[in-house]
C-alpha cells in the first residue's frame, strides 16, 4: 500500500485553516507542553472513523468547526473531515493531487454537504480506498449458524492499531497495540491480519465455507454408515425369519442363497414375484423349525443364567471392594516399628529374636500397605468387568426374544389352520411378508453412501488442494512469523534496552500477539516484566518497526498504510508534563524531574533520544532501499535541536515548532481578537493549560 498523510487540521469558527502538512520518512512536531502536538494524533484518528472524540479539551476544541486529515492513497488524494458534535463524516477524493498541495485551499466552501454521510457507510466507503473488499470472512456457514450472526469483517478501522502509538500507549508496560483494551478488537485485528497482508481474499472464504460443508456433509455420511449396516443386519435378521415362516407352514424353501438374497434383494425380489405359492400338505417343516428354535432357546436361556451368575458375583465383589476401601481409610496404618536390642538382665548377652521378628513385621506393614492402596484398583477392574458381562446379556436378550417370536408365529400358523383359513392362503400371506423385507433391504442399498462418501472425498481433496496452492495461509503466516522475528533481531540491536536485556531477543506471536524477551533455557519474560520505561519504549519502537517493514515487504498486496505515529517517546528520558521554556533544555528538565535516577548523567538520556530519531531516518532509508517504499512516521515530542549522526539534521525533520507564547496548533495570533477575548474570557489560560496537561498526564 502506498499512502501517507499530507495535512492534519482544523477550520476554525471563522473559517481560518490551522494545519501541519507532513513529507514521507521522519516527521516531527515540537514544542512545549499544551500547545496541540498530540491534538496531532487524536484528528487524524477522530477521521479515520473512530467513534470517539478523544482530542483534548481547550483552545483546539474552543475553536475549531471541522477537523480535517488529507491522505495521499496511490495516486489520489482523500479528504476526511468530521464535526465534534456531528455522526457524520465527509470523504471526498481528489484525483488531482496538486489542488491539494496547498492546505489553504481547503475553505469552508469545499466541505459541500453532499460529501457527508453517516459514520457506517463512511467506514465502508472508506476501507474500499485501502483495497479491503472482503465482506464475508466467515469460513463455516454452520458456526455462523450456532452465533446467529455474521463475524465482522475487516475495517479500516483496524490498521490503527498498527498505526498509532498515543501518548499513553507508547511506553506503556500493560499494552502494546491500540485498542486491544477491548477484547473484541483485539480478536478482529489478529483475525484480519491475514486479510490485510494479501494471503486471504473473498475467493479463499467462499471456498472455505464449500469446504467446510462438504467436510459437515462427510461426517454426517460415515455416521450413517454404522447406523444404515445396523439396519441392514435387522432386514436380515426379518428377512431369515418370515423365509422360516414360509417354509413351516408351506412345506418349501423359498429361498435357497440367503446372502445372495441380501446382497441383490431387487434382483430376489424380481424373481420372487414371478414365483408360484406352493404347498406341501403333509410337510413336517413347522415341527423341524419350532424344535431348532426350542434348541436356540434352550442354549440362550443357559448363557443368559451363566451372565447373570456371573454378574450377581462381580456385583458382590464391588460392594466388597468397596466396603473394604471405605474401612481401610479409617484405618490406622503403621508406617515402621521401632527396634530394640533385647539384653538378659543376668549375663547382659544380646538376643536377636526381636531384630527377625521386626523384620517379619515391617515385611508384613510393606504388605498390608500394598494391599490397602491396591483396593481403589481392584474397584475399578470390578466395574470394567461388570460393563462388559451387562454387554453380553444385552446382547443374549434380543437373540431370546427372536427365538420366542418365531416358537410363537409357529404356533399362531397352527392355530390360523384350525379355523377357516387355508394353507395356501397363510403361504400367500407369509410370502407377501418375504417380499416387503427384500424391498426394505432394496431401498436400503438403493441410497448407496459409500460411493457418495468417496465421490465426496475426492472433491475435498480438491478444494484443499486448491487452497494450498492459492493461498497456504499457514504457511505464509509461519514465513511472517521467521521474518518478523528477523526484523526484531536487528531492529533490537540499535535501541537502547537495559544491560540485563541485552542482548535483546524479542519474540511475537501473530496468533496472540503477545511480544516478550526470551531468556537463556527458554525462559520468556514479558513486557510487563522488563523493568524500566528504556525498555517498554524500546520494545514498543521495535516492535512496530519490524511490523511495518515487513508491511512493506509483502509490498501492493498489503491494504496497511505504511505510516506511524508516535506521541512523546522521549516522555521516559524528560517527562513532557515539566517542559515549559522557550527553548527544549534537557538538563533543565532533568532537575525538575524529582523521579529521575539521578546516578544517570543527562548525556545518556540525550544521546538515547537521538539515537531513537537516527534509528527512524535510517529506518526509512532502508525499507525504501529494500522495498521501493519509504514509509511515513510523524513523531510529536518536545525533544529539539539534536545533533544527530548522519547527513540529514534534525531541523530538516521538523515540520512545526511550537515554542513561543502564540505558537501552538491554534495560532491565536491569527484569531479574532474579540474570539480571543472570548476564550480568555470563558477560560483562563493557566486553566486550559493545567487542563491540557492533564489530559496528557492520564
Amino acid at each position: 500500500m502506498n499512502a501517507r498523510i499530507l495535512h492534519i487540521g482544523v477550520l476554525d469558527i471563522q473559517g481560518q485553516v490551522h494545519a501541519v502538512s507532513f513529507q514521507e520518512g521522519v516527521n516531527v512536531v515540537t514544542g512545549r507542553s499544551s500547545t496541540g502536538k498530540s491534538a496531532l494524533i487524536e484528528i487524524f484518528d477522530f477521521c479515520f472513523g473512530s467513534s470517539d472524540f478523544t482530542v483534548p479539551v481547550g483552545v483546539i476544541t474552543d475553536c475549531a468547526d471541522l477537523y480535517f486529515t488529507v491522505m495521499k492513497v496511490n495516486e489520489s488524494a482523500l479528504v476526511l473531515a468530521r464535526r465534534s458534535k456531528d455522526n457524520k463524516a465527509f470523504l471526498k477524493e481528489e484525483l488531482n493531487l496538486q489542488r491539494l498541495e496547498k492546505v489553504n485551499t481547503l475553505s469552508v466552501d469545499y466541505f459541500d454537504d453532499d460529501y457527508f454521510s453517516p459514520l457506517s457507510d463512511f467506514l465502508k466507503e472508506l476501507k474500499r480506498y485501502f483495497g479491503v473488499v472482503v465482506t464475508d470472512i466467515d469460513e463455516d456457514l454452520a458456526a455462523r449458524g450456532w452465533r446467529g450472526a455474521k463475524s465482522s469483517t475487516p475495517s479500516a478501522r483496524s490498521f490503527t492499531s498498527f498505526m498509532l502509538q498515543h501518548q499513553n500507549l507508547v511506553a506503556n508496560k500493560h499494552a502494546i497495540f491500540y485498542r486491544f483494551d477491548q477484547k473484541e478488537k483485539r480478536e478482529q485485528a489478529i483475525d484480519h491480519l491475514k486479510i490485510f497482508l494479501g494471503f486471504a481474499d473473498q475467493n479463499y472464504f467462499i471456498k472455505s465455507q464449500e469446504l467446510n460443508a462438504l467436510l459437515q456433509e462427510q461426517r454426517l455420511l460415515e455416521r450413517s454408515i454404522p447406523r444404515r449396516e445396523g439396519a441392514k443386519e435387522s432386514a436380515k435378521i426379518k428377512l431369515l425369519n418370515a423365509l422360516r415362516e414360509y417354509e413351516a407352514i408351506s412345506g418349501k424353501t423359498l429361498i435357497d442363497d440367503l446372502d445372495n438374497a441380501v446382497t441383490q434383494p431387487k434382483l430376489t425380489l424380481r424373481i420372487l414375484r414371478e414365483a408360484k405359492v406352493e404347498v406341501v400338505a403333509d410337510s413336517d417343516a413347522h415341527s423341524r423349525l419350532r424344535q431348532e428354535a426350542e434348541n436356540e432357546e434352550r442354549k440362550l436361556v443357559a448363557r443368559l443364567r451363566l451372565k447373570q451368575q456371573e454378574l450377581g458375583t462381580v456385583d458382590s465383589s464391588i460392594d466388597f471392594s468397596r466396603r473394604h476401601y471405605e474401612r481401610s481409610k479409617e484405618t490406622d496404618v503403621p508406617a515402621s516399628a521401632e527396634l530394640h536390642v533385647s539384653i538378659c538382665p543376668f549375663c547382659n548377652s544380646q538376643n536377636n529374636d526381636v531384630e527377625e521378628q521386626a523384620n517379619e513385621l515391617t515385611d508384613a506393614i510393606n504388605w498390608l500397605n500394598s494391599e490397602l492402596s491396591r483396593s481403589s484398583y481392584r474397584l475399578e477392574s470390578f466395574e470394567e468387568q461388570r460393563k462388559n458381562i451387562q454387554l453380553d446379556i444385552d446382547v443374549i436378550k434380543p437373540e431370546l426374544a427372536l427365538c420366542r417370536q418365531q416358537i410363537k408365529a409357529i404356533d399362531k400358523q397352527v392355530t390360523d389352520l384350525e379355523k377357516v383359513r387355508s394353507q395356501y392362503e397363510l403361504a400367500v400371506e407369509s410370502k407377501i411378508r418375504v417380499e416387503n423385507v427384500l424391498s426394505e433391504l432394496a431401498d436400503l442399498q438403493g441410497k448407496q453412501p459409500d460411493g457418495d462418501l468417496e465421490k465426496l472425498k475426492g472433491t475435498i481433496r480438491e478444494l484443499k488442494s486448491y487452497l494450498k496452492a492459492n493461498y497456504d495461509i499457514e504457511s505464509n503466516l509461519a514465513k511472517a512469523q521467521v521474518r518478523i522475528q528477523e526484523l526484531l533481531s536487528l531492529f533490537g540491536s540499535r535501541f537502547d534496552f537495559e544491560k540485563s536485556y541485552t542482548p535483546i531477543r524479542l519474540h511475537f506471536d501473530l496468533e496472540t500477539f503477545d511480544l516478550w524477551h526470551e531468556m537463556e533455557a527458554n525462559k520468556k519474560v514479558f513486557l510487563r516484566s522488563m523493568g524500566s520505561g528504556a525498555n517498554w519504549l524500546s520494545c514498543h519502537l521495535v516492535l512496530f518497526l519490524a511490523l511495518q517493514r515487513y508491511f512493506c515487504e509483502v509490498g501492493k498486496n498489503c491494504t496497511v498504510p505504511p505510516i506511524l505515529f508516535f506521541d512523546q517517546p522521549s516522555q521516559v528520558y524528560f517527562p513532557s508534563i515539566l517542559d515549559g521554556g522557550v527553548e527544549f533544555s534537557a538538563e533543565e528538565l532533568a532537575k525538575k524531574d524529582t523521579s529521575r535516577d539521578k546516578s544517570r548523567p543527562v548525556d545518556e538520556d540525550v544521546k538515547a533520544v537521538t539515537n531513537l530519531f537516527d534509528q527512524l531516518v535510517t529506518y526509512c532509508q532502508e525499507t525504501k532501499d529494500a522495498t521501493g517504499i519509504m514509509p511515513q512516521i510523524i513523531v510529536t515530542d518536545h525533544a529539539d535541536h539534536l545533533t544527530l549522526s548522519g547527513a540529514v539534521t534534525f531541523e530538516s525533520l521538523v515540520r512545526a515548532r511550537w515554542r513561543q507564547d502564540s505558537d501552538g496548533f491554534i495560532e491565536l495570533k491569527n484569531i479574532d481578537h474579540g474570539l480571543q477575548d472570548e476564550l480568555e474570557f470563558s477560560e483562563p489560560p493557566e486553566t486550559a493549560i493545567k487542563t491540557e496537561l492533564l489530559e496528557e498526564e492520564s
